[in-house]
């Protein structure tokens, strides 16, 4: 017997070392940073080296509301990361995120009755979709997908029963995890609504149902345990029911833009929804709900989609095996040959592990955020929406931004439509310039301002980056200015280099 448990356990730590091995090469394989990185490393600095918690704005020149940073933990964590560790920190960060989260997704598939063994290629499959829903190194969102992962485990093995002696209660963990999770992102609802799910399971099922409101109702009332307290629940409802109409990442599946792309996770999703009724005599309600509701949010909102994926990989393993139990000894095969691979593709992994940051010419304006600041060209800039807070981060106290990706969370919808309609030249595209004490363009290259200002008699082009054009007030421009550095290594190196934060 003690043979056998040697096995099982070799096994097991063959199979976690090879997803870990797994998961951060596939982190090496991430595109780039997320354009609100900068953002939360503001905020993360201030709090570390300062002890200040931002609770208004000082980064913008526009009208704002109370700063209800639902990521602000996040902004801590990354700081910290990128402190010590560098940019490979973050890299770190993302595959340590994915491990776990992979590590939940299995515990829950023992969970289900005559669990099938782990499957590498199962896993595999779901790494690679998870890692195409996530490119980008470093997003809060990855937080809210770890915790789904961990409550998915909890509520499924309450229900199941399988825990027992001290675990028996530990559903009343989730209250707990809810005060961290509410703390690094606002994704903590589809914690809240995974409870709300199991609970309604449970009630059409006629099985116990007072775990389930209980764990619901604290887990709602400590959500007060923030910042903000109180005021930050309506914020959160009203973030969470928003209508974000022209984020594209919230945009629905079937939206031309995702269809192509979003295609191969969204079929995983649903196959594996089918595959739960194929051969089932008994109809599972909680498992039908969990999987109707995520799957509807992912096809929704593809930002959502990741969260699908998980409960589909989580929940349906086994229907999944039963349908492919024809193929069995070919996938054993493969199986088998999946170890060495996942190994050997390792090797590579020091090829591709930044060391320094991952600097995209083509994402972020380096050359004329550059050319502002050696050239002292100071004032209120608008930058294109996503750039915003690159800007903020290179450029404060000397430039204030118009916006940049904290939207809701400090922006009103009327400054959204303003800048939207600038950049598209759009009804009272002219508003940014005369309603607001606007001193710098620096509009997309590929905008459709672009080309009118240039031809505009009250704004000068001075400079043409890679991504933006900047244009400043007739009379404010110079007759000469300092050309920025084009070698890319200086913007390797100097990414993280910041502005001065400590000053409001």
């Amino acid at each position: 017997m003690a043979i056998n448990i040697r096995k099982i356990n070799k096994r097991k730590v063959l199979l976690y070392l090879t997803l870990g091995l797994f998961c951060l090469f596939l982190a090496c394989l991430s595109t780039n940073y997320d354009y609100d990185l900068f953002a939360r490393l503001i905020v993360g600095e201030r709090f570390i080296e300062h002890g200040i918690l931002p609770f208004k704005d000082f980064l913008s020149y526009t009208p704002t509301h109370p700063w209800y940073d639902h990521e602000w933990g996040s902004g801590v964590v990354f700081y910290i990361l990128i402190k010590y560790l560098g940019a490979f920190g973050l890299l770190l960060f993302q595959a340590v995120m994915m491990f776990f989260t992979a590590v939940f997704v299995i515990k829950t598939q023992k969970l289900q009755k005559h669990a099938f063994p782990v499957s590498l290629i199962f896993m595999s499959v779901f790494l690679v979709l998870f890692l195409r829903l996530n490119p980008e190194l470093v997003r809060c969102q990855l937080f809210s997908f770890l915790f789904f992962s961990i409550f998915l485990y909890i509520l499924e093995g309450t229900r199941k029963e399988h825990f027992k002696g001290k675990l028996k209660n530990i559903i009343w963990i989730l209250p707990l995890l809810v005060i961290f999770w509410n703390n690094v992102h606002g994704g903590v609802v589809s914690g809240i609504g995974l409870i709300a799910m199991y609970f309604a399971g449970a009630l059409i099922e006629k099985k116990p149902w007072k775990k389930y409101l209980g764990a619901l109702i604290a887990s709602g009332l400590l959500l007060i345990v923030n910042p903000y307290g109180v005021k930050y629940l309506d914020f959160l409802f009203s973030a969470t029911t928003k209508q974000r109409t022209y984020i594209v990442e919230w945009w629905p599946f079937f939206a031309l833009r995702h269809i192509l792309y979003y295609l191969p996770p969204s079929i995983f999703a649903i196959i594996c929804f089918i595959s739960s009724f194929i051969k089932k005599r008994k109809f599972d309600i909680t498992k039908t709900i969990v999987l109707a509701v995520t799957l509807y949010m992912g096809l929704a909102h593809v930002k959502l989609l990741s969260l699908s994926v998980i409960a589909a990989a989580s929940l349906c393993y086994n229907d999944i095996v039963l349908v492919c139990i024809k193929c069995k000894k070919f996938l054993k095969k493969l199986e088998v040959c999946l170890y060495p691979s996942i190994i050997i593709l390792s090797l590579f992994i020091p090829m591709f592990s930044p060391l320094v940051p991952r600097a995209d010419l083509d994402k972020f304006p380096f050359y004329e955020i550059e050319f502002l600041k050696i050239n002292n060209i100071k004032g209120n800039v608008v930058t294109p929406f996503a750039l915003g807070s690159y800007a903020t981060y290179k450029l404060y106290p000397d430039n204030l931004i118009f916006m940049d990706g904290r939207y809701e969370e400090v922006y009103n919808d009327n400054e959204f439509m303003t800048l939207r309609n600038f950049e598209l030249v759009e009804s009272n595209w002219q508003d940014i310039m005369k309603n607001y004490p606007t001193e710098i363009l620096m509009p997309r290259k590929a905008s459709n301002v672009y080309p009118i200002l240039k031809k505009h008699p009250e704004w000068v082009h001075i400079f043409d980056g890679r991504v933006c054009g900047i244009f400043v007030k007739k009379g404010k421009e110079k007759f000469s200015y300092y050309q920025p550095e084009y070698d890319i290594d200086y913007y390797r190196r100097t990414m993280f280099k910041h502005g001065d934060f400590n000053n409001d």
